[in-house]
Order: structure tokens, then C-alpha cells, then sequence
């Protein structure tokens, strides 16, 4: 039962216990407590108490992570909004709840396991993989805890593990549901459709009436009614007005040039992996194994107990590698297996993937490019210098004409809608500045994405507003055509769709058959519904989905039925079905565990919680464990 607590919560037991002991951010929450003072526990279960340092240590190792997968640093206010804190909290009390009940019913492991466990921890182990007594005590020594205090961890972790062992062994669904899924999600359609659009009808359509664009119009108001829309003067001030003002010398370009060999001068280099062998005669061994054909190059590494990314060297220059290997590797043109080669760590084969040729960009083909970088960098800069004295104009109650006439900033008006993006509209923080401004409201710089700057006033905000039918007329004429098309190509699908109910056919129609489509498939142009409606139908029958411009008729030939026998289906149904049985497990664990904690006497001191996040997030300039 030990071994299997090693293998199913190794990481677990890693990442809580030697990873977020070793914080050293969070170095000081023990011992002085919350806010300077000596609170050491901010909840308890039962007799199980949740330490100061325990909550620290998961909030860190938890945002750590979840900045990871985000890939930046996540503030702590990010963290607190996105429920972090509290998900910490419950599964710390969860754990206390499950200690608590382990200590109820007797349940412990002896010495001997517990010392099996701490031998086995791979942050104990030294380069040989023995125990390494010295980091096993400096790794305790940083994390405040004595060997008694570990070991009683390891004893908890393992006295856990036999209970939720003892709560989901067995546990097992009936395999009605895994069918249930699969037959919806498998079943597949054979089905035939064609699309009518504006040449399928008898005549073009007709101009509209008067009475009809009126008709048009009235119903359908909101196609004719004019956004809200903020009148708007600004100025603004790009890097690129500026960039007359700014001088490039020789000498920068030049610097810049060669601060940028990867960019410019890239070397040439190879796409590897490498295989290293025990001895030459390995290695000789496998290139002729190679070369006949009786093994592949995967085939050697599942033999070594290699992954692809053992292997994989990715692009390497000449100088990547020892030198006579690079002698070989770069004196060979082609892809393939070369060697056997001494290597920086013995006999290797090695495969060439590819073979990236030397790119070299001279000085006078990059200069324009490099040139302009440099103005806009420094066309920005210029931009910033001009921040504070633009500011100071703004505070002394300069207008948006007045800074267009005192500086170097440009004025404009923009009538913006939500169907705005031309112009500075295109700009997303000019957009989000201007539709958060209301009349009267003071300007103020704002920053835009390119480096430039911009202030703006909002001189009315005109509302929502039904245009008047003679100003959008063309459109409702437009408009009316369409529905019309759509109308008259609806008629002509009905009948057609009678007919094929009867036994028809499509006719002179061109026809498009599909065939085992499943339900998650997607047919090209074709409404995103007619798949829905498809498997609602009846085999033989067919029906009509409408499109924007035209109008679709699919009839149902065939219902293929999910084939439970076939090799590959089996497979899939008993992968789905140990997902299943494992939800079911997890499931049953969090009722066993919520109940322990229902009936557990909880408490918790929300005042410390409160000091410790602010304690975080005050102490590591909003991250942790920095």
C-alpha cells in the first residue's frame, strides 16, 4: 500500500511539502505569526490544525503554478478575484477534515514505512540516488520543520492515502453511460442536400412598392436605427510625426547591427538528436541495425529507455557540439544518421532532421530597416519627453484646440459608434478612453499603443435614433430584396422537400452527398444548423434550413448506428469508462471528505486569513514566493 502511495501522490508530496517548504519568500510567516505577532494556526478541524505557514507555503506554490500556465507573474489581487485563496483554504481544511478522521479510527503506517518513503524522496538523494543525510537536514533546517515534524507529514500522507484508497477501491460505473455517450457522440449520418440560392428562381426579383419598403422598414427597425454615437475633438501626438525631429548616426547603426548576429548574421546550423552509447561497439552495432533496416531510430531509443525529447538537440551551431562530431555533422549536406562519432559524452549516433543554411543580411540591405526602428524608438522617446509639459498645460486649463496650437500634437474630430475603426478609432485604448468619457468631463493624456499619446473631449453624445425611411432607403430596398429571395427560394425548397418525402428526387438540382458524419462534424458552406437538424430527421425524410441569402433542402439516408465490437471502439469505450469510473471515485472522495467536514467541529480565524493575503501581497510586490 506504501509503494503505492510513492507512485500515485509522489507529486503531490514534492510539490507541498519540499517545494513549498523551500520558499524562500515566505520565510518569517511561522515565527512571528500574522502581522508581527505569534499566530501560528488559522483553522482547525477536529483536533487538526491548519498552520500559518501551511496556507503561505499552498497560496504560493499554487499561484506560482497558475502563473505558469498564464505566462507571466499573477498579482495577488488577480489571485483573490480569481477565487485562488479560498480554493487553497478548502482544500487545506479538507485535508485537516481527512487527518483528523485518520486519527479517529487508528489509522497510522509504522517506522519502517515512513523511513522506506523518506529514503525514496528524490530531493534527499545525492548524484548517486543515495540519501543525502546532509541536504535532507538543510532542506528541513530552511523549512523550519524538525525530522520529527516531516516524518509526521510523511505518517499523515500515508495514513490519507490508506483511507481514500479504502473509500474508491471498487468503485466502478456500469457501463451504461459510457454506451450512452458514445452512441450520441458516434452515431453518424449518410445524408444529401442541395442549396437553392437567387438562380433557382423563375424571375429575378422585382423592384419593391412603396408600400412594401414602408412594410420593410417598419418591421425591421433596428437595422435603420443609428448607433449611439459619441461627436468627439481630440489630439493626439504619434513617433511617427516626430520622426523629422529625430537624426540617426552612422555610429548607432552600426551598433545596432552588430548587437544583432541571430537577427543578421544567423551561422549555419543542423537539426539533431543524438543517441550516446556505452562503448563503440554499441554504437556500431545500432548504425548497422540502422542501415539494414531492421530497427529504426525510435526503435533505439524505446530500447534505451529514451524519449524523443532525450534525444532532441534542436539547431546547433558548429561550435554546439565537440569538435569532431561537428567535423562530420557539418562536412554532410544531407539528412540522415551520422556516425558512430565520439561526442562530449561518449560514442553517438546522431540524425540529422534538417539542415539550416547560413542567412547573412550585409550591413546596407538591413540599414533601412534598422534605421527605422531606431527613429521610432527614439521618435517614442521624444513623445514621452513631451508627457509633463502637455500635462502641466492640461492642469493650467489648456482646451484640445489650445494643445494642438501650443505643441506638437495634431487636432481631429471622429463621430465614434461601436461601427467605428477607421483612423484613430482603430485604436483599442482611444475606443475604451473615449466611450468611458461623458460631456464636461476634464482630458487627460492617455497612452496608445504604438508609443503615441492622445486627449480627447466628448462635445455631445448623440443616443440611439431611427433614421428617417427616405435617408436608408437604398438599404431597405436592399433589404427587402434579400428577405424576398429568401421567401420566394422557401417556396420552392417546400416543394421540393414534399416531394422528396414521397419518395422524389432533387431533380435538375446539383446534389452534395455526405457520408458517417457525426454531430461535432462541419459541412463548408452550409448554416451552422443544418447538421442539428439533420439527426433530428427520420431516415428517408427531409427537410429545409434556411441560410442568409439562400435556402437548404438535406434529406436523411442513412442512421449509422455506434459499433460496440470493432477493435478501436472497444478501446475507446474502456478509456471513457475509467475516466467515468475515476470521476465517480473523485466524487465519492469529496462527499466522503465534505461529510467528515460537516460533522467535524471547524473553525476558522478569518482575521489572521486577511492578514496573511495583505501580509503576500503587500511583502512580494503583489506575487509570492519571489
Amino acid at each position: 500500500m506504501l509503494g503505492s502511495m510513492r507512485t500515485n501522490k509522489k507529486n503531490q508530496t514534492a510539490v507541498w511539502v519540499i517545494l513549498g517548504l523551500l520558499v524562500v519568500g515566505l520565510i518569517g510567516f511561522g515565527g512571528a505569526g500574522a502581522g508581527g505577532g505569534t499566530i501560528r494556526t488559522i483553522a482547525t478541524v477536529g483536533d487538526e490544525k491548519v498552520s500559518v505557514d501551511a496556507y503561505a507555503q499552498a497560496v504560493s506554490t499554487s499561484l506560482n503554478s497558475l502563473s505558469q500556465q498564464a505566462g507571466r507573474q499573477l498579482t495577488a489581487l488577480e489571485a483573490e478575484q480569481l477565487g485562488l485563496q479560498r480554493q487553497v483554504m478548502e482544500g487545506l481544511l479538507t485535508t485537516a477534515a481527512l487527518d483528523d478522521e485518520t486519527r479517529k479510527i487508528g489509522i497510522s503506517v509504522g517506522d519502517a514505512a515512513v523511513k522506506t518513503e523518506l529514503l525514496s524522496t528524490a530531493a534527499f538523494q545525492g548524484i548517486d540516488g543515495s540519501f543525502d543525510k546532509e541536504a535532507y537536514e538543510f532542506s528541513l533546517e530552511r523549512a523550519r520543520l524538525s525530522t520529527s515534524q516531516y516524518e509526521d507529514i510523511l505518517r499523515k500522507q500515508a495514513s490519507r492515502t490508506f483511507m481514500q484508497t479504502a473509500v474508491t477501491t471498487g468503485v466502478q460505473s456500469q457501463g451504461t453511460q459510457t454506451k450512452a455517450l458514445l452512441s450520441y457522440d458516434r452515431e453518424t449520418r449518410d445524408f444529401s442536400w442541395v442549396e437553392l440560392s437567387a438562380d433557382a428562381l423563375d424571375a429575378p426579383i422585382a423592384e419593391p412598392t412603396e408600400e412594401q419598403i414602408k412594410s420593410q422598414y417598419d418591421a425591421t427597425p433596428d437595422a435603420y436605427t443609428a448607433p449611439l454615437t459619441r461627436e468627439i475633438t481630440y489630439a493626439w501626438l504619434s513617433p511617427e510625426m516626430l520622426s523629422d525631429q529625430v537624426d540617426i548616426s552612422e555610429a548607432l547603426i552600426q551598433e545596432s547591427y552588430d548587437l544583432q548576429p541571430e537577427r543578421f548574421n544567423k551561422a549555419e546550423k543542423r537539426n539533431l538528436d543524438r543517441i550516446v552509447f556505452g562503448s563503440l561497439e554499441e554504437a556500431e552495432t545500432a548504425r548497422s541495425e540502422l542501415d539494414a533496416g531492421t530497427k529504426t531510430f525510435e526503435d533505439i531509443l524505446n530500447e534505451r529507455e529514451l524519449s524523443a525529447s532525450d534525444a532532441d538537440l534542436g539547431d546547433v551551431e558548429i561550435g554546439g557540439i565537440a569538435k569532431t562530431a561537428a567535423d562530420l555533422i557539418f562536412g554532410n549536406t544531407d539528412t540522415g544518421i551520422v556516425g558512430p562519432v565520439e561526442s562530449s559524452l561518449g560514442p553517438a549516433l546522431f540524425r540529422i532532421n534538417a539542415v539550416l543554411a547560413e542567412d547573412v543580411t550585409p550591413l546596407e540591405d538591413a540599414r533601412a530597416e534598422i534605421v527605422g526602428e531606431l527613429a521610432g524608438e527614439a521618435a517614442r522617446r521624444l513623445v514621452g519627453d513631451l508627457v509633463e509639459e502637455i500635462d502641466d498645460l492640461l492642469a493650467g486649463g489648456a482646451t484640445i484646440e489650445e494643445l494642438a496650437a501650443d505643441t506638437d500634437m495634431e487636432i481631429g474630430k471622429i463621430s465614434l459608434s461601436a461601427e467605428t475603426s477607421e483612423g484613430i478609432a482603430a485604436y483599442e485604448n482611444f475606443r475604451t478612453v473615449a466611450n468611458q468619457t461623458t460631456e464636461g468631463d476634464f482630458p487627460e493624456i492617455n497612452d496608445l499603443a504604438d508609443g503615441g499619446i492622445f486627449a480627447l473631449r466628448v462635445d455631445t453624445i448623440k443616443q440611439p435614433a431611427l433614421r428617417p425611411i427616405d435617408e436608408v432607403k437604398p438599404q431597405v430596398i436592399t433589404d427587402w430584396k434579400a428577405a424576398e429571395t429568401v421567401r420566394q427560394l422557401t417556396e420552392k425548397a417546400e416543394d421540393l422537400k414534399d416531394g422528396l418525402n414521397i419518395g422524389g428526387s432533387f431533380g435538375i438540382h446539383a446534389v452534395n452527398n455526405e457520408a458517417t458524419v457525426r454531430r461535432s462534424g462541419f459541412i463548408e458552406n452550409t448554416p451552422f444548423s443544418l447538421l442539428s437538424n439533420v439527426f433530428e430527421l427520420e431516415e428517408k425524410k427531409a427537410t429545409v434550413v434556411g441560410g442568409e441569402e439562400s435556402v437548404f433542402v438535406v434529406r436523411l439516408d442513412k442512421v449509422n448506428a455506434f459499433d460496440a465490437s470493432t477493435d478501436e471502439n472497444k478501446a475507446l469505450s474502456e478509456a471513457i469508462q475509467q475516466r467515468l469510473d475515476a470521476q465517480i471515485a473523485n466524487d465519492l472522495l469529496s462527499t466522503f471528505s465534505n461529510a467528515l467536514r460537516a460533522n467535524a467541529d471547524v473553525s476558522i480565524n478569518q482575521e489572521a486569513i486577511n492578514q496573511i493575503n495583505a501580509q503576500l501581497s503587500g511583502g512580494h510586490g503583489g506575487g509570492y514566493g519571489n
